[in-house]
C-alpha cells in the first residue's frame, strides 16, 4: 500500500492526478471482481434515465467507468513521464480509456448473453413449415421431420392423418409429446 503512495505522490500535480485516477480505476476494477464473485453485481443509478447496470445492456457502467478510469490514469502518467505534453497524455489516456472502457463493455454483453436460457421448448415448432425428414405413415407414427425452430434446425418424431413422404412440406399442427408432433401436408 505504502508503495502506492509513494508512486501517486511522485512528480508533478498533473502526474499525481493521472495516478490517482489510475489508482481509482484500478481499485473500481479489483471491487467489481469482488461484488460479481459474491454475487452482487454492479448496479448504479446515473442521471437522465443512464443506468448502468452492468448487464451489457447499457454503456455506462462501474465496469466501463472502472476500465476507463483505469485506461486514462495509466496510459496519461506513462506518458507524461515519457515528456509528452498534457495535451498529448490526456489525449492518449482518454482514446486508451475509451478502448477499455468499450471492451469492457463488450465482453460484460457477451458474458450476459451465456446468461440466457437457450432450453429447447418444442411448443415453439407449432404453426412452423419443416420438411418430412423420414417418411410419415397415415395414423400411425414412426415419421420424422425437420423444422426451424428457436435459430436451430431439429428433428422431431411425427403424426399425421394422412401420409406423407420424404421431402414433402408439413405445417406442425399441435405437439404430441416432449418429442412429438402433429403435422400436415401443406399445399
Amino acid at each position: 500500500m505504502m508503495a502506492i503512495l509513494d508512486w501517486v505522490s511522485e512528480g508533478t500535480l498533473v502526474h499525481q492526478i493521472f495516478r490517482i485516477i489510475a489508482v481509482v480505476g484500478f481499485a473500481m476494477a479489483v471491487l467489481q471482481v469482488i461484488l460479481r464473485l459474491l454475487g452482487v453485481g454492479d448496479h448504479v443509478d446515473l442521471p437522465d434515465g443512464l443506468d448502468g447496470d452492468g448487464d451489457g445492456g447499457h454503456a455506462i457502467s462501474w465496469t466501463t467507468v472502472a476500465g476507463f478510469a483505469l485506461g486514462f490514469g495509466s496510459v496519461g502518467s506513462i506518458l507524461l513521464n515519457a515528456n509528452y505534453s498534457i495535451p498529448v497524455a490526456a489525449t492518449g489516456g482518454a482514446a486508451t480509456g475509451l478502448a477499455i472502457g468499450a471492451s469492457f463493455y463488450f465482453l460484460m454483453r457477451a458474458f450476459s448473453r451465456l446468461k440466457e436460457d437457450n432450453t429447447f421448448n418444442i411448443a415453439s415448432t407449432v404453426g412452423k413449415i419443416g420438411t418430412a425428414y423420414i417418411r410419415i405413415p397415415a395414423r400411425q407414427g414412426g415419421g420424422q421431420i425437420q423444422v426451424v425452430a428457436q435459430s436451430r434446425m431439429v428433428t422431431l418424431a411425427a403424426l399425421c392423418d394422412e401420409e406423407i413422404t420424404s421431402g414433402e412440406k408439413v405445417k406442425v399442427l399441435a405437439v404430441i409429446d416432449s418429442e412429438t408432433v402433429k403435422v400436415e401436408r401443406v399445399g
